[in-house]
């Protein structure tokens, strides 16, 4: 992470994120996400800040022992991008798999966020990699 690329706004939210993940549920998701933000994640509907929280909430009941880890940041104008690395049980097999979030920031708050992984780790066969034969 280049700190002098980011403004106070990226490092304040980066912060807010890590802290975010240390301890996460979802009664904590408006700590960084606006109400009224709009949330895509791979492999669901767009859904609001509210509904993120309660959907995140679930999500967090339901793979046991997750952590992500905030690995790297940049950040241009009001978007700021998240590299993160995400561990969890799933379907009974411990799967790590990397991705990013892409937000757009108001006042310090995502109004807007991508998260972008292989959905395919989520499944029940999960993911071993792109076969090369």
């Amino acid at each position: 992470m280049q700190e002098a690329n980011l403004s106070p706004e990226h490092l304040d939210f980066y912060e807010r994120f890590k802290s975010f993940w240390a301890a996460a549920s979802g009664a904590r998701v408006p700590e960084v996400i606006a109400p009224d933000a709009t949330i895509h994640f791979t492999g669901a509907s767009a859904m609001s800040g509210v509904e993120y929280a309660k959907w995140m909430g679930e999500t967090l009941s339901a793979m046991q022992d997750m952590t992500v880890t905030p690995l790297d940041c940049a950040g241009s104008g009001d978007m700021l991008y998240i590299a993160w690395e995400t561990s969890a049980v799933i379907h009974g097999a411990r799967r790590t798999y990397l991705g990013v979030d892409r937000f757009r920031l108001r006042d310090g708050m995502a109004v807007e966020e991508h998260v972008i992984f292989d959905s395919a780790v989520l499944t029940p066969e999960g993911r071993g990699g792109i076969e090369l034969d």
